[in-house]
């Protein structure tokens, strides 16, 4: 099944980078459990000083792994030495590898934590693995920053795209007019949750596009989310999620 058939056949949990209540987020256990709930999971990837691409969240290594140092500034083989509570930081192209039937909304992390924009070679070396990987029906890139967006689709406009949204990707958002958004053919919106704003989320579905709110861990907003028609939810809590839906 292809990515957009898997997220509008039924009502989708996608695990927020794994399942990061019970394991270290982004690692290789946490996506491994996760798939024991859902088939979807979200992460994030950052690239090395070398060119690797790896799944990590945090520009600055400070809170995962103690090193108070940017990822962008170690090599590969530095970032192999290091660990998360234990388990290592893993590459994008293993994760796809490994789990190539299941499916993936993989964020390019190019506004940085202060929210300046990232210039580096992540849109290029991350379109690569996934091509190399065979994973182009299974993968969804997804973004804060709509200009990685575009350059993704000028480089392969077969790439299904999602825009993450919240006060922060209005800043850029702003930089772009009405053209280059339509330019982008997004599928997905991935905005934060509000409860108040459900009509706005209803609204962009009833537009014909895909809408996932994150990051939803309460039963009571993933019920509502559920009934409005929308596609699906993120969250932290896959299993807890999966269990009380019944999915």
């Amino acid at each position: 099944m292809e990515m957009y058939d898997y997220l509008t056949k039924n009502f989708v949990i996608i695990g927020h980078r794994g399942l990061p209540e019970k394991y270290p987020e982004n690692t290789e256990i946490s996506f491994k459990n996760a798939f024991n709930y859902t088939d979807a999971v979200e992460l994030d990837v950052h690239l090395s000083a070398d060119g690797g691409v790896y799944i990590v969240h945090d520009f600055n290594l400070k809170r995962l792994t103690g090193n108070d140092i940017n990822i962008e500034n170690l090599n590969s083989s530095e970032i192999d030495r290091l660990n998360i509570k234990g388990f290592k930081i893993p590459r994008l192209d293993y994760i796809l590898k490994t789990y190539h039937e299941k499916y993936f909304f993989i964020e390019l992390k190019t506004i940085d934590d202060s929210g300046s924009m990232v210039y580096n070679n992540i849109v290029t070396k991350t379109l690569e693995i996934i091509k190399n990987t065979g994973m182009k029906d299974h993968v969804c890139v997804i973004s804060f920053n709509p200009f990685s967006l575009r350059e993704m689709h000028a480089l392969d406009d077969s790439i299904m795209l999602g825009l993450d949204y919240c006060d922060l990707s209005e800043k850029y958002m702003g930089k772009l007019n009405s053209v280059d958004l339509r330019e982008l053919e997004i599928s997905v919106y991935i905005p934060e949750y509000k409860n108040d704003k459900i009509d706005c989320l209803i609204k962009l579905r009833s537009l014909g596009f895909i809408v996932i709110p994150w990051t939803v861990d309460n039963y009571v907003d993933a019920v509502k989310i559920k009934n409005a028609g929308l596609n699906g939810i993120i969250t932290n809590r896959a299993d807890v999620m999966a269990s009380m839906l019944k999915l």
